[in-house]
């Protein structure tokens, strides 16, 4: 994943404040892909749509192109289990599931997704990712 730089950093703690009551995701995402705020920190910034509520993010940046296709909004819930898969200290059947479900969502993303998404290359690298992250985690 990438390291949050300091300006972004503000900006998700700025735009979280108002999620620290219910730590949820933006009423928009199923229940299924809610992400707590550490985790949407994570993320980047063309998830933020997805999971913060407020017109602030009514911004392009916030938001995966849409050149990239209408089924391309399953990349940011693949990178939230891919978080979660990550996570060393979760019971590892958790972060198999995770894994699993990260996978699927990105082959999913990468199968509907139109060939000049500007993410690409991001959706490209996330399944290796959770394809390695696999087979450590068994």
């Amino acid at each position: 994943m990438r390291l949050l730089t300091a300006a972004t950093a503000a900006l998700v703690a700025v735009a979280l404040g108002g999620l620290a009551d219910t730590a949820l995701a933006q009423p928009k995402v199923p229940p299924g892909y809610k992400a707590a705020p550490i985790e949407v920190a994570q993320l980047p910034p063309y998830c933020y749509a997805q999971y913060v509520d407020g017109a602030y993010f009514g911004h392009p940046v916030y938001s995966i192109p849409a050149a990239c296709g209408p089924y391309t909004n399953h990349f940011c819930p693949a990178l939230v289990s891919l978080i979660r898969g990550s996570n060393a200290s979760r019971a590892r059947s958790l972060r198999r599931e995770d894994l699993r479900h990260a996978a699927m969502e990105v082959r999913y993303t990468l199968r509907y997704m139109k060939p000049d998404c500007p993410i690409y290359n991001d959706v490209q690298a996330a399944k290796i990712r959770a394809e390695s992250l696999q087979k450590i985690v068994q």
